[in-house]
């Protein structure tokens, strides 16, 4: 499974027309339409209803669109209902509480491709580890579904939950793990070193994405147009990591055809593993590269 490309991914209120009509102007990879949090509880049928015309008025427009719904049940199953149909990549699915609450969905989801002449498969999600329970829980649930493509943990959510304050130093261990139960799934892993409340500078933004990229986070979400071009910048390679990168490949390769298993390059010793990991680095600045190519020349 070819995984997405998501450095930043935008909330956008699912019933602010305003922000809707400007939100594949801002340069996110993703764009969630936000049917939980930012729309109050009696807009939330109104904000259902419409969400097919949003979705076909934003999709093809170089960013991928995903809806998160409400967690309550009752709520859940009618925004999923509306939610899946062409154009949609995922849904982002709050408070997933076990293995057999996301199977639930998952089979939902299914049944409601089949009726909508849809491929079974082509709504994928990402399960939002928001409480202790499930944190406890996140390498079986990255695992759960065959539609999972990325694993997020909802900082406020678990902090509330678990009576933290939420700060770089209390979410650092919950993130980590659930950083680490994607990757052992084979997801993205989505978020960064810190609370998302948080509105910074773009240069600290861009700090604090280079340091969860260290970490092996994919990217993140926003809820700030603002913070999209910092969270493109720390979660590309940089122009010096893309350098080495090449120069790893190049001189392992020369190892090799000299009947060698390692080589040197700067000083340190790179082997087989070092060598993957520059594959992976150049072969993510590819994607980024063509990217910003069709965003810049869109097919006629």
């Amino acid at each position: 499974m070819t995984l997405p490309l998501w450095r930043s991914l935008l909330y956008v209120p699912a019933n602010n027309d305003r922000f809707i009509a400007k939100a594949t102007q801002r340069g996110a990879d993703a764009i969630i339409l936000d049917l939980e949090d930012s729309v109050p509880f009696e807009c939330k049928a109104g904000t259902r209803q419409s969400l097919a015309g949003t979705i076909d008025a934003l999709a093809g427009q170089g960013s991928d669109i995903l809806v998160r719904v409400n967690p309550a049940l009752r709520l859940c199953v009618e925004d999923i209902a509306a939610a899946v149909r062409p154009g949609v990549a995922a849904l982002f699915l709050p408070k997933i509480a076990s293995v057999g609450h996301l199977e639930l969905l998952d089979d939902y989801v299914a049944e409601i491709e089949r009726e909508r002449n849809m491929a079974v498969g082509s709504v994928a999600l990402v399960p939002m580890i928001e409480t202790p329970q499930a944190l406890l829980q996140c390498e079986a649930i990255a695992s759960a579904s065959q539609r999972n493509v990325a694993l997020i943990l909802g900082a406020e959510d678990l902090a509330s939950e678990a009576g933290l304050v939420p700060s770089a130093e209390t979410l650092r261990a919950p993130k980590l793990r659930v950083a680490m139960a994607a990757k052992a799934a084979g997801l993205l892993a989505l978020g960064l070193l810190d609370s998302v409340a948080r509105l910074d500078s773009e240069s600290e933004l861009d700090d604090m994405a280079r340091r969860a990229a260290d970490h092996g986070f994919d990217g993140a979400t926003c809820i700030h147009p603002a913070s999209v071009s910092a969270l493109n910048r720390g979660f590309t390679p940089s122009g010096e990591a893309l350098e080495t990168a090449r120069q790893t490949v190049k001189a392992m390769e020369s190892a090799w055809a000299s009947g060698k298993g390692a080589a040197k390059l700067d000083g340190r010793m790179i082997d087989l593993p070092v060598y993957h990991r520059a594959q992976r680095l150049i072969g993510k600045h590819e994607r980024i590269a063509n990217k910003d190519r069709a965003s810049t020349h869109p097919s006629p």
